[in-house]
């Protein structure tokens, strides 16, 4: 959509993983954060794959979002420009050093209006709720109950789902009070 293409054409992704250079930065490719291992764990993720989300959220100005996995605060920021200031996003992860790190990001890319928050993206942030969209960016086999509990009904949730070894995004509407 305008919204989407408009969204990743003003918001510079380079700003949020300065430890690339400014080529990987704008490639189609997940940039990976942080690793445990050997294997990553944070990344900012591949853009088609953030554009496929938003899409799939339906966002309007207005909208009110929890994104589960902060990363490098791009994909909130993404989030932030669409829904404009009349809506809000809120962003959670786990870990201190992310946290820390998508909000320096969020900053230094003038959308420090994104509220960063650590906490266990399982339980959402109830403190915000409730919400017209969450995103879930983190890899999950369920739906928490915390997410569902937490959206408005008629709000969208979309989840990157594991099916059958496969990780599929799925977009689930609430209706009465239901996925």
């Amino acid at each position: 959509s305008q919204d989407v293409r408009e969204a990743f054409g003003k918001v510079p992704r380079h700003l949020f993983v300065p430890k690339v250079d400014i080529a990987t930065a704008y490639t189609d490719q997940p940039v990976f954060i942080r690793w445990h291992a050997g294997t990553p764990i944070s990344s900012s993720t591949q853009p088609t794959m953030m554009a496929i989300m938003a899409e799939q959220l339906h966002l309007e100005p207005g909208c009110r979002v929890l994104e589960i996995g902060s990363g490098t605060g791009y994909n909130a920021a993404i989030l932030a420009h669409i829904v404009g200031d009349s809506g809000g996003v809120i962003t959670v992860d786990i870990d201190q050093d992310i946290v820390d790190e998508a909000s320096g990001n969020l900053s230094k890319a003038g959308d420090g209006d994104v509220e960063v928050v650590r906490g266990d993206g399982f339980e959402g942030f109830s403190a915000g709720q409730p919400y017209d969209r969450i995103m879930v960016t983190v890899g999950a086999r369920d739906v928490s109950p915390h997410w569902v509990e937490q959206l408005k009904n008629g709000g969208i949730m979309v989840v990157p789902l594991w099916f059958k070894g496969f990780n599929l995004s799925v977009a689930l509407e609430k209706r009465d009070g239901r996925p």
